[in-house]
């Protein structure tokens, strides 16, 4: 409310008719007063405001289901019996987002996705298995094709105030209308980068060779960035498609040389011996990741970090990695607990959260760096992997900078992999992503780098 009074010339007399408040206990916050013209609006969880509705026996006239991809039939339900007979109801949410994790079997219906999400319920009425939801739908305002029989009650909102317009493009690339970033590429990243070349490992506790070879990726994409003409001695491998940036003012007293950041850059990781276990080759792939975790605290201080992680294994992979290193590192129970609703956190600049995907959906950092890659002879868990909706909640973390880490085993997978039509949806996103990002091989003996 306090931003929308800070915006001159729009109306605000009607503020002080209106009363919000957050329900943190639904069983103890006070209900609203039974006289006078107040607007009250009453913001929580489903639950909490499930017990807050049954205690003061409301009946609301709008209700606002946000996230709503996350959030059940079973458990809206809860809360929609609160509402009047002519209220409102308004959802919000991503389809192209992770949907509520469902540990049961439930019967897939003929009619309705009755055991899915709120919004694929809406969105998509035919049933489909819940580890095979359909992707944003597409369709042409012009023509008033929308996804479901009630035109024109299906508006995606474009304007994104995450993403660099570089992000943005590839993110945008399956949804129905290409997204409007409201902000722009840094352009002092380059020479933030360019700082990675007086690093050394044995004052980070790193192991020599993982850093050597990070050393000369981050040293390689800050040359780039400030020298197109650079790569063919830098080892990266420039992306098929390019596109123009749009550079944002830089900061006083930073410098100006670099005006052509990279935001998308792909770790093409090759692990040998060929016969290593996967535990092993989950143990190189967290010895990289902390390098560039590592790397990135000494050259962009001010910045956060993600290490988005499809499983626990190298979560915790990556923990015991940073462990070593003079970095320290925090799980997302210990990043939520200092966080501060309605200020700003001192400290949030400072972090590092490494955890699984699913966990970090919703959350933001600069620089977001996703393990996706495999040791050879590996396809078991691939159609998992390229998941369309993991890769894109993974990726559209980053607001700077997105170093996805994967292999020739997820980027060039077998004929039998693609068969299934919802993993040939990953994977075409992932090749989207491929094109677009800067790619550097990384080869590393396993063996040596055991933690």
């Amino acid at each position: 409310m306090e931003s929308y009074k800070s915006i001159k010339d729009l109306p605000t007399a009607w503020l002080s008719d209106v009363e919000v408040s957050v329900v943190g206990n639904g069983n103890d916050h006070p209900g609203p007063r039974k006289s006078g013209n107040t607007v009250y609006v009453y913001m929580g969880t489903v639950y909490q405001l499930y017990n807050f509705s049954k205690k003061n026996s409301l009946q609301v006239d709008l209700l606002v289901v946000d996230e709503a991809g996350q959030i059940s039939l079973g458990s809206i339900s809860l809360v929609l019996r609160s509402l009047s007979y002519e209220g409102r109801i308004v959802v919000a949410g991503d389809s192209e987002q992770l949907a509520p994790i469902l540990s049961a079997q439930y019967p897939l219906l003929k009619a309705h996705s009755l055991f899915g999400s709120v919004l694929d319920c809406l969105m998509f009425p035919r049933a489909r298995p819940l580890s095979a939801r359909p992707p944003s739908p597409s369709f042409d305002e012009s023509q008033g094709i929308v996804p479901t029989a009630s035109p024109g009650t299906i508006v995606q909102l474009t304007e994104n105030f995450r993403l660099n317009p570089d992000l943005s493009e590839f993110v945008s690339t399956i949804y129905s209308r290409k997204f409007k970033p409201q902000k722009a590429q840094a352009g002092e990243l380059g020479a933030a980068l360019s700082t990675v070349s007086h690093l050394r490992a044995s004052d980070m506790g790193l192991n020599p060779e993982v850093f050597g070879k990070v050393q000369k990726f981050l040293g390689a994409l800050s040359g780039v960035m400030k020298d197109r003409k650079s790569t063919p001695q830098s080892g990266l491998i420039a992306p098929e498609v390019q596109l123009p940036m749009t550079i944002a003012s830089p900061r006083p007293g930073s410098p100006t040389s670099d005006l052509d950041p990279i935001s998308l850059a792909l770790i093409r990781l090759r692990t040998f011996p060929f016969n290593i276990s996967y535990e092993s080759h989950v143990q190189a792939e967290a010895a990289v990741a902390a390098a560039l975790v590592a790397s990135l605290r000494k050259c962009a201080p001010n910045d956060d970090i993600f290490v988005a992680t499809p499983h626990r294994i190298q979560r915790e992979a990556v923990k015991a990695a940073l462990r070593v290193t003079t970095n320290p590192v925090e799980g997302l129970e210990d990043t939520f607990g200092k966080l501060r609703v309605g200020e700003q956190n001192k400290d949030s600049k400072e972090k590092v959260t490494v955890d699984t995907i699913e966990r970090l959906q919703g959350s933001e950092a600069s620089f977001v760096i996703c393990l996706f890659s495999v040791p050879k002879s590996y396809s078991i868990d691939l159609a998992f992997l390229l998941e369309r909706r993991r890769l894109n909640v993974a990726i559209s973390r980053a607001k700077a900078l997105c170093i996805l880490i994967s292999s020739d085993e997820v980027l060039c997978p077998s004929v039998k992999v693609l068969a299934n039509e919802e993993t040939a949806k990953g994977y075409a996103f992932l090749k989207a992503f491929q094109k677009r990002a800067w790619s550097f091989y990384l080869q590393l003996n396993a063996d040596k780098v055991a933690l």
